[in-house]
């Protein structure tokens, strides 16, 4: 009897899969692809082929079904090693200092435009 599961989030995500196994396994890996530019700066040792996790979802201790009959399986991100964590809140941080900038530069210019004319409001969003 096959079986068939529904993969939610991650690189897999809305893709079914049909498997020859009369229950649902406990994991299932899914091989990714490398990048084109990992390809081109590959050196000559190939890199390990890198894997995205997917587990089963459970509810009241059942797996999971979606209308269709399909398992569905949840991806499973690997923990983040500190220098992700780190590059990751610098990214957050300069985003934020980015939107800082452009709302600084928006009043500006609006303030500029309330010179001009007068009559309008006090703040562009209350147009």
């Amino acid at each position: 009897m096959d079986i068939t599961i529904r993969f939610v989030g991650g690189p897999a995500d809305g893709r079914t899969l049909a498997i020859p196994d009369a229950s649902p396994p406990p994991l299932y890996l899914i091989p990714l692809a490398p990048s084109i530019a990992e390809l081109m700066n590959a050196s000559l040792d190939p890199s390990p082929i890198q894997k995205a996790e997917y587990e089963p979802q459970f509810e009241g201790g059942l797996f999971r079904v979606a209308g269709d009959g399909a398992y569905l399986y949840r991806h499973r991100a690997a923990p983040l090693t500190p220098e992700k964590r780190d590059a990751l809140a610098r990214k957050r941080e300069e985003a934020r200092a980015a939107e800082a900038r452009r709302a600084a530069e928006l009043d500006e210019t609006w303030q500029e435009i309330r010179r001009e004319r007068p009559g309008y409001p006090e703040d562009w969003r209350d147009l």
